[in-house]
């Protein structure tokens, strides 16, 4: 119940990106609330260190039981609270937490695959997704490789039986169109019926295999990246035949 009353809310404040704080009691209160998308850097007994998109190190104050398994490299999509006046100590750039709830969302696989097996059921999906791009929200790099997708989807009460996967062709990196970048192929696997919840999740998925892979077939690392989505904003479960592009700017930056 927690975890489910936790990516309620997240739904609620999708709209404002990847990283939301908000006051807890006032304008005069020190005390914030915040949502962010963030990178183990260290566990020690559930006492998790992170790193944030904007290069700060978060530290938990307190036991977190729901990453008590996460190792250093993974991502997480987390609720905390700290002091403005007393956690933040911006010469180190750090700032000490309190993790109200988490989620690991690392761990997605990336599959290089030939266009010809992409019609095994290993690959395909059997339900949608409603969007991963809008004015609010985009699908964005944490890093050089780490691409982070905000989905929205349709779910019944377990998110956990809802898998992500992205699928790109060995033999066919870019997309046909001219000036194509990298193309990947989002899909959406769920071990549900009957969804009919509007969800939220961000997932991070690791791209460094392919972006090398297409490094070396092309020279150079792509210009934008282009995520092909199966888009159904109705809660039938029907996956559409004709895919739908978003795609974004990349760019390898060689001091990360």
């Amino acid at each position: 119940m927690k975890q489910m009353k936790f990516f309620l809310v997240t739904l609620m404040v999708v709209l404002m990106g990847v990283s939301v704080t908000s006051c807890l009691k006032g304008d005069d209160n020190t005390e914030v609330q915040a949502y962010t998308v963030a990178k183990v850097t260290d566990n020690m007994f559930a006492y998790v260190s992170f790193l944030d998109i904007s290069g700060y190190k978060m530290v938990s104050k307190n036991i977190v039981t729901e990453l008590s398994n996460v190792n250093s490299d993974d991502f997480i999509y987390m609720l905390y609270t700290y002091d403005t006046k007393t956690d933040v100590d911006p010469n180190s750039q750090t700032i000490n937490i309190t993790v109200n709830a988490a989620q690991k969302i690392s761990g997605n696989g990336v599959y290089g695959i030939t266009e010809e097996m992409d019609a095994d059921d290993t690959y395909v999906s059997n339900r949608p997704v409603i969007e991963i791009s809008n004015e609010y929200s985009k699908p964005l790099m944490f890093d050089n490789y780490n691409l982070v997708i905000p989905i929205q989807y349709y779910a019944k009460e377990n998110i956990d039986k809802h898998k992500f996967s992205l699928v790109y062709y060995t033999d066919k990196l870019k997309g046909k169109e001219e000036g194509s970048g990298l193309t990947l192929y989002l899909r959406h696997q769920s071990e549900e019926t009957g969804e009919s919840l509007r969800y939220f999740s961000y997932r991070t998925f690791d791209l460094k295999e392919v972006l090398y892979a297409y490094k070396e077939k092309y020279g150079s690392f792509p210009a934008n990246i282009i995520i092909q989505i199966e888009k159904n904003s109705l809660s039938n479960g029907e996956v559409p035949t004709k895919t739908t592009p978003v795609s974004f700017e990349y760019k390898y930056n060689d001091k990360l």
